[in-house]
């Protein structure tokens, strides 16, 4: 009974805790993340939105330029200057060319004061004068003598164009007309459509009137509650208004009287909510069952000091020096715990320093032998380089010296003793393509890779020796093409790499220890031996004026 209501004790007050921490801790991530999704989402938008601004007040200024140039270009002032002007004809293929020079230039038309009409538009060309001058674009251009007037968007010929309009004026400052330049909204949308508003954002352009000059859903220029509902938005006083579901941010665009609004929903925050309830339950989930094991584990540890010690010993006994006596129960109990893990202590890191002795001295050996490398290949390249670029071979020269500052990347591998077994056949293959560039036709190779052969770590500087062995104590000595091939299989549990060339062979004497470059076979057995242990093997296979086969057979886990 007494055993029960301390397990009940202790399973109700841990798991109420538990419960309640995941509930504050829910609540609270779920409020901070979603205020920091909102904060993200709105200040992507305004970034975004202002730097969009900053272009089309560019592309304004653009079309405020062009349509002035227009204007004041001395062909067209005296056109609309002179009635018996016999230049029609050049001003027309004029205005052709000039609408030719941009795919989202739309049309350009000329009225002059005393109603001659000139236009790239077939359909203005034959307009009623005075109906074109009593149309607003022709009024405030005229009200606004020098300064040209924007318009919003129009329907024309299909398409929704915007217009710029300005005076054309005399050299005493007389008005003698307008000039209307009419171009495709699409180029207006360009500036906007790279804009990331999220799956439902949007952003549109409307001027200080109210009026809207861009909307991508061209159903707005149709409907009145549309237009009502931009307009709403547009004129709000604040910059930036944030709802229950979307973020909305305006700017005003300088030199004109637009105004650039961008819109972004918070639709994603529905997904990622569910998805954030989810996480949030799986980890209570999880955190019950797991508080339950250790309430289970705890109540034992209570009830049975004794029992749990006596098992203890027994493992460590039986060699698991890594456990340890957990002091509990009477004071007695727990001295007795404390002192058997001092000594369990003590001996472990008694154990702790002789390992770190016998790796140092591993380390040192490792060291020794992988530093025995000559310059001899270096000087070898450096020469073949040299030659090249005597003879101007500059490709040549380039795919060398990239090769040779990759080998000597590979080779120097950060100051670190151990290399991934892709990147030691990696040096290898540089070191290939390093001695085929010097040699020529008469040497080729071939390096063969099983794809599912396993990322393992060995001694850098283990491979290369044993090919260079073979170019320089085999294929060298030919008379023939030589070939070197590299073979590297996955063999469960084993890695196993073959290097075979076609050269002189191995006479028995020269299967010993050589040098190679500075590094023997015997030193690249020593340290693949010292780093792999009993399961490493190296195997000779050698046929006099045939071939030589070195295999070695590397453990996946050592």
């Amino acid at each position: 009974m007494k055993k029960n209501s301390l397990f009940i004790k202790l399973t109700t007050y841990l798991l109420g805790m538990l419960f309640l921490i995941l509930i504050l801790v829910g609540s609270v991530f779920y409020w901070k993340s979603s205020e920091l999704f909102k904060e993200n989402i709105s200040g992507q938008t305004t970034a975004r939105i202002d730097t969009s601004a900053r272009y089309i007040e560019q592309y304004v200024s653009q079309l405020k330029y062009t349509v002035n140039a227009i204007a004041n270009e001395a062909e067209v002032v005296q056109f609309a200057q002179e009635q018996e002007n016999n230049s029609q004809i050049s001003i027309r293929n004029w205005l052709d060319s000039f609408m030719k020079s941009n795919e989202h230039f739309v049309s350009m038309t000329i009225v002059t004061k005393d109603g001659r009409i000139i236009s790239s538009d077939q359909n203005l060309q034959s307009a009623n004068s005075n109906e074109l001058m009593m149309q607003e674009w022709y009024q405030q251009a005229i009200d606004l003598s020098h300064n040209p007037v924007l318009l919003p968007s129009r329907l024309q010929n299909d398409k929704y164009v915007l217009s710029i309009s300005q005076e054309i004026l005399s050299k005493a400052n007389e008005s003698l007309g307008v000039v209307r330049f009419d171009v495709d909204s699409n180029a207006l949308e360009n500036y906007i459509k790279e804009l990331s508003l999220g799956n439902d954002g949007y952003a549109f352009v409307i001027n200080t009137e109210g009026k809207i000059v861009y909307h991508p859903d061209n159903e707005v220029f149709q409907s009145v509650d549309k237009q009502m509902s931009a307009e709403d938005i547009a004129k709000s006083p604040m910059d930036s208004m944030i709802g229950k579901n979307f973020f909305v941010h305006k700017i005003s665009i300088d030199n004109c009287n637009w105004v650039l609004v961008g819109v972004s929903t918070f639709s994603q925050w529905e997904q990622l909510s569910k998805q954030l309830f989810m996480i949030v339950f799986s980890i209570a989930i999880l955190s019950f069952i797991g508080c339950s094991i250790g309430m289970v584990i705890i109540l034992k540890h209570h009830l049975s000091p004794i029992k749990h010690l006596e098992e203890t010993m027994q493992e460590v006994e039986k060699g698991q020096t890594d456990l340890r006596a957990i002091p509990n129960g009477a004071s007695e109990f727990q001295q007795l715990a404390h002192h058997f893990n001092h000594m369990l202590n003590h001996l472990e890191q008694l154990m702790i320093e002789a390992r770190k002795q016998e790796q140092l001295a591993r380390v040192y050996e490792l060291k020794a032998l992988s530093s025995q490398i000559n310059p001899h290949f270096l000087y070898n390249t450096l020469d073949t380089i040299i030659w090249m670029a005597e003879f101007q071979d500059t490709t040549r020269v380039v795919s060398i010296t990239k090769a040779l500052a990759t080998y000597f990347r590979l080779a120097l591998n950060g100051g670190e003793d151990l290399i991934t077994l892709t990147k030691e056949v990696d040096h290898v293959r540089q070191y290939l393509f390093i001695q085929q560039q010097r040699y020529e036709e008469k040497l080729s190779y071939e390096i063969q890779v099983d794809e599912n052969i396993p990322e393992i770590l060995l001694p850098k500087l283990v491979l290369q020796p044993l090919v260079e062995n073979a170019i320089y104590h085999g294929i060298k000595e030919i008379n023939r093409p030589g070939r070197i091939q590299l073979t590297v299989q996955y063999q469960s549990p084993y890695i196993k790499i073959t290097i075979e060339d076609n050269g002189v062979g191995l006479k028995k004497q020269g299967t010993s220890n050589k040098a190679l470059g500075g590094v023997g076979i015997q030193n690249v057995k020593e340290r693949l031996a010292l780093y792999f242990g009993e399961q490493f093997k190296m195997e000779f296979d050698s046929v006099e004026n045939s071939y030589t086969k070195v295999c070695l057979t590397i453990p996946v886990s050592n």
